[in-house]
């Protein structure tokens, strides 16, 4: 009998997914003979037999539900007569070149596992398969083989053993794969060191805030139910007015407080387990505390995803609140030593565990907006998973470092970039050494040593210092034009396309700060066709924090002498020296930035209605203008229908030509709404109107360019949910397409991916 022979290379998630197993189950299935292996470059089989064509077929269309083959190639070879099919071991060629998988939620198989009594791990604190647990957080160095993870120094036990060499079992080299005899254990202390018994189900219950070691970091933790423990929480960490993240016992719990529509509910129960963002219930008996999430209607819940958090549940609660445990500006803690000292006079009671995190990695936060998911924090669940860009791929390796807030650096190289987890503002030394960490193992993990490197042009970014202090080839990019860039990436789009561009900061051209832009361009380059009109924003970017002064040099500006005398009662709880301060500072320029910030527009009106006046997180001012106006549409329109309507009276703006641009002026916007505001207006129904307007106000500015086609959106204000449903709504009387993020956050989280696109063309 003549043999037929294949060498078989797949490239892409193919380790750790048990994907060997597939294989080897397969090629017995087939009679097949040979071999399969892990290697550097992914995985490798040896095939013999008449079934190849068939064999081929079904490694794609049967594939381990967490693998992702992007690579395939095979090529005939002799046979070499073998008699059996087997699993060799892995080989390390020189270059790596394969993908991680990122951590994974426990799978319902294991989860039984840890149900049944019968069961060696029946509540064992670790337990995984190849078809969930830790991947990302753990890897040191690929391939992943648990030699080069965190698991290493746990040596497996016999029983653990043969499930780990036994193809037949879905613990076959499962790196992580543990029992209570031999694997990682957990272990609880008071604030003193003291061990304790259990795990702190008890103490939550009882009220106790718990530091928590997860799967990539900390948590801190209470029964969300306590209004006082969550109160103690919100003032030990001086958390300000942010909302807490919750963990539900199940997703039929959550439905109790807040609403899940069928994406969310698919969101919640994916392999990812992100956070996600819902809408509250109105209150009812059980409702949880207000204080969760002060001054909003939502609510970022997620579902129990390891293990512990499923023992922790064991409890008499059924929510717990779950923040991230860092200190204000600092970044997510993620070592026993580390959080037993940074996080005494919180914690009361710390639970920690034996299984080193190697890459520290919060959890990723994702809210549904105009049916798609749109992620405010890409981390836990999505890294490292690249942005493929087979169409135009890089001609050298590039690093690009994103911004200084909520920042995210990317790797990119041939047809791929990787863009990394969440690491949080760079303002503090800590978070910049973080950042100095992360880049040096994320190239291991991703196999890219960059060339050259891209950064934002703002002069004061941390990030643009660092890639300035570099000896390799750098291109600086404007802010805006890499988030155009980074949304036509992710639709792998490369001929110059119309963008829409809110944010917050952004250095501009002119050296003013922009973040409402009219842009049109691809990586080659752009022109500004449009923007807001330029406002003074006192204090610069400390201002920020002071939405009401920012409302003050606006209507300043804006209004005429009489109007502005209207606007007294406004700022009563100015003193007079201070008004004297402001007034000097609009009159002559001193310590003014001229913006044209959507950011601070909205900043301004949330100011004006006396929503937030003061900032403690970012983005609260926006954030609580937007809950005001969404509580207002439930309330009060439902009732009429209005809500689905676009013939919702809008306030007036104009758009003037200011040759060769466009400017949106808001004079006529803010002398209606203090009209509103001083005849006693809800606050709420100004708050919507407001955002109709500005939805209303993209349109048509987008429309002086174009009637169809594709245009994008992007930048953090379109993470507002009820001003991007309202844009695209109007968009489905045009014939324009609308283009969003759909892989990174379409705010800063996503800047790194558009700089090293046009790096890519510019270098």
């Amino acid at each position: 009998m003549n043999l037929n022979a294949k060498k078989i290379y797949l490239n892409g998630i193919v380790q750790g997914v048990g994907f060997r197993p597939f294989v080897f189950n397969l090629a017995e299935e087939l009679s097949i003979n040979g071999w399969v292996n892990n290697s550097s470059q992914g995985v490798t089989i040896h095939a013999e037999g008449e079934n190849l064509d068939l064999f081929y077929e079904r490694l794609f269309r049967e594939a381990p539900p967490l693998a992702k083959i992007l690579i395939a190639r095979s090529q005939e070879v002799p046979p070499e007569n073998y008699r059996s099919f087997r699993i060799t071991p892995s080989e390390t060629l020189q270059e790596a070149d394969v993908l991680i998988s990122p951590d994974v939620a426990t799978c319902q198989e294991c989860l039984r596992d840890m149900a049944d009594k019968n069961n060696r791990r029946f509540r064992y604190p670790f337990t995984n398969c190849t078809n969930c647990g830790p991947r990302y957080t753990i890897i040191r160095d690929v391939p992943y083989d648990r030699s080069r993870t965190t698991m290493s120094k746990f040596a497996m036990c016999r029983s653990c053993s043969l499930e780990y060499q036994n193809p037949r079992d879905r613990r076959f080299h499962a790196q992580p794969v543990a029992c209570g005899e031999c694997g990682p254990t957990l272990r609880l202390l008071d604030a003193s060191g003291q061990s304790l018994p259990g795990i702190g189900a008890e103490q939550l219950a009882q009220g106790s805030i718990l530091a928590v070691k997860g799967l990539g970091g900390f948590h801190l933790v209470c029964d969300a139910r306590n209004e006082q423990a969550v109160d103690r929480l919100r003032e030990r960490k001086e958390r300000g007015a942010k909302p807490f993240a919750l963990m539900a016992r199940s997703i039929e719990k959550a439905r109790e407080e807040v609403v899940v529509r069928k994406t969310e509910e698919e969101l919640l129960l994916s392999t990812a387990a992100p956070i996600v963002i819902l809408e509250r219930k109105p209150g009812h008996a059980k409702a949880l505390p207000e204080t969760i999430a002060p001054g909003i209607h939502t609510l970022g819940l997620m579902l129990p995803y390891t293990p512990i958090h499923h023992l922790l549940f064991e409890g008499s609660y059924d929510f717990l609140v779950m923040t991230s445990a860092n200190l204000s500006g600092r970044p997510l803690i993620y070592t026993d030593e580390e959080a037993l000292a940074a996080l005494q006079g919180i914690a009361d009671y710390f639970l920690l565990h034996d299984r080193d995190i190697y890459h520290p990695c919060d959890d990723s936060v994702v809210q549904v907006i105009g049916e798609a998911a749109v992620f405010f924090r890409r981390a836990r669940g999505y890294v490292p998973l690249p942005l493929l860009i087979p169409s135009s791929p890089f001609k050298r390796s590039l690093l690009g470092v994103g911004g200084d807030l909520k920042n995210a650096f990317c790797l990119a190289a041939g047809e791929r970039a990787f863009v990394s987890q969440y690491l949080g503002d760079l303002e503090g030394y800590e978070t910049m050494q973080r950042f100095h960490q992360e880049l040096e193992s994320f190239q291991r993990v991703v196999n890219i040593v960059p060339m050259s490197i891209a950064y934002d042009r703002h002069p004061n970014y941390h990030s643009a210092r660092f890639a300035q202090e570099q000896v390799s080839p750098k291109a600086s990019v404007q802010h805006h034009h890499a988030h155009l860039v980074s949304v036509l990436g992710e639709w792998e789009r490369q001929e110059p396309t119309l963008g829409v561009i809110c944010d917050g900061t952004g250095f501009g051209e002119d050296h003013c700060i922009w973040g409402f832009e009219v842009l049109y361009g691809n990586a080659s380059g752009y022109e500004r066709k449009g923007h807001l009109e330029y406002l003074p924003l006192p204090g610069g970017d400390m201002g920020i924090k002071h939405p009401l002064r920012i409302a003050y040099a606006y209507l300043k500006t804006l209004l005429s002498a009489a109007a502005w005398q209207e606007t007294k009662p406004f700022w009563k709880t100015f003193s007079q020296s201070e008004c004297q301060v402001l007034d000097r500072q609009i009159e002559r320029g001193i310590q003014v930035v001229q913006t044209s910030s959507a950011g601070r527009l909205f900043d301004a009106v949330s100011g004006l209605l006396g929503i937030c006046t003061k900032v403690t997180y970012e983005g609260q001012a926006a954030i609580e203008l937007e809950s005001a106006a969404a509580v207002f549409a439930k309330q009060f329109l439902n009732e009429k229908g209005l809500h689905k309507k676009e013939d919702f009276p809008i306030y007036p703006y104009e758009v003037r030509l200011e040759s060769p641009e466009y400017i949106l002026e808001v004079g006529p916007l803010f002398a209606a709404m203090v009209r509103d505001v001083l005849a006693g207006v809800a606050r709420g129904e100004i708050a919507y109107r407001f955002h109709h307007t500005i939805a209303r106000a993209i349109v048509d500015l987008a429309l002086k360019f174009q009637a169809e086609g594709p245009l994008v959106l992007s930048g953090g204000v379109f993470q507002n949910k009820l001003l991007t449903e309202v844009v695209l709504r109007n968009f489905e009387q045009t014939k324009v397409k609308v283009l969003r993020s759909r892989a990174l956050p379409p705010g800063d989280g996503g800047l790194a991916f558009g700089q090293v696109l046009i790096a890519n063309e510019v270098l």
